[in-house]
């Protein structure tokens, strides 16, 4: 499978995870189809067992036992210099540093010690540090867009290969648990003790996660997983942390993305949303789809209550659950969902549907009105 007119195929090869839900792609696999959640106390953790033994940092032990994953499953056995690699993640290797930081400031360490530390607070330090474990010396780039940013990675690596500027590119969106990050979202009052229950009308919020899932596109494959037929952007700027009230931004982004795919919205399958069971990102989300699809949307499901929202690689962790539901030709219902909100005008499973899936629309919210969608579509389903 190669091209489509002169436009080159962007080709899902490989895919990788390390999750609170396990230490690889199978093993996440498992505890969706059992239904079990990862989320402990409010929060996704990735227990130390999980993690190859290792004097990595856990951002970078994270990233790199999934990129060794999905390139084995790709079939790549390194990254040559024109190979791509795009890093999403707000944290980075923030836990390298960010004790150290405090420690300093309240004068209980040395300046010395601070700075041998602190040469790990960059964002891009996290980037290099993958790049030197693959061995990668091809392009690179580096997406802090918030819960945005490994959605917005995987439609940049789409434009990248379409462009001719790569023909592999290796996708990455990468997370650690923080006490800055997890007070400053308990700070807005958007966390749950309890796994999460998105669209359900007495939803809590949000349960935080870390991980790292990667995700290898080429331009070429003879045994493609899917395709990234379509990807969106936009940026409402509505709100620092809060959505567009009707979704207006989001509405935009995915239109762009079926646009892109060249497809009708009733020809969408399934529809993976951000659903993070917050009251104001559920409601605006599905206002936003029901606008999209006319008022009869495809099934619409979030995975949050079983893996958390893992921030910026939240939307590499969720495209690597839609090739693994494409694969077993199973639709996943949003899991936790008791009484869907009668204000969200979108259409709910009760069960895992068993069926062919030709599209996913996946969706992405962040903070700052950063929106970002993609279109997966199953090998074959298009012309």
């Amino acid at each position: 499978m190669e091209t489509s007119g002169s436009t080159p195929r962007v080709w899902i090869t490989g895919v990788g995870a390390v999750s609170c839900l396990g230490p690889n792609v199978e093993t996440l696999w498992q505890n969706v189809l059992a239904d079990r959640s990862g989320i402990r106390d409010g929060l996704g953790r990735v227990r130390e067992e999980f993690l190859t033994p290792s004097s990595k940092n856990r951002a970078l032990a994270f990233s790199v036992q999934a990129a060794r994953e999905a390139m084995k499953q790709a079939g790549w056995t390194s990254l040559g210099p024109d190979d791509g690699l795009i890093v999403a993640t707000t944290t980075g290797q923030i836990l390298e540093w960010d004790y150290e930081f405090v420690d300093f400031i309240s004068g209980r360490s040395t300046r010395e010690k601070f700075r041998e530390q602190f040469v790990n607070q960059p964002l891009g330090e996290l980037t290099a540090s993958i790049a030197r474990e693959l061995g990668h010396v091809g392009p690179t780039s580096l997406l802090t867009s918030a819960c945005a940013a490994s959605t917005q990675a995987l439609a940049l690596g789409a434009m990248w290969i379409r462009q001719g500027k790569v023909k592999r590119c290796l996708i990455a969106g990468a997370e650690v648990l923080c006490d800055l990050t997890v007070e400053g979202f308990r700070s807005l009052q958007l966390l749950s003790l309890e796994p999460a229950t998105p669209f359900d009308q007495n939803r809590k919020g949000i349960n935080l996660s870390e991980g790292a899932a990667f995700v290898a596109l080429e331009a070429t494959a003879t045994a493609p997983l899917a395709e990234i037929s379509g990807f969106g952007f936009s940026t409402d700027g509505y709100h620092m942390t809060g959505p567009h009230p009707e979704g207006d931004g989001s509405y935009r982004a995915m239109n762009a993305a079926l646009k892109v795919a060249g497809l009708r919205p009733q020809q969408v399958t399934w529809a993976h949303a951000h659903g993070t069971g917050s009251q104001q990102n559920d409601l605006s989300e599905g206002l936003a789809m029901s606008r999209l699809f006319g008022g009869e949307t495809p099934w619409v499901s979030s995975t949050k209550w079983l893996h958390g929202h893992a921030l910026a690689a939240s939307g590499a962790l969720e495209t690597v659950l839609v090739v693994q539901a494409m694969k077993a030709g199973r639709v996943l219902r949003t899991r936790g969902l008791k009484t869907p909100d009668p204000r969200i005008p979108v259409k709910h499973l009760t069960e895992d549907l068993n069926m062919t899936i030709d599209h996913v629309l996946k969706n992405t919210l962040g903070f700052g009105g950063a929106n970002a969608a993609i279109v997966i579509s199953r090998p074959g389903a298009r012309a």
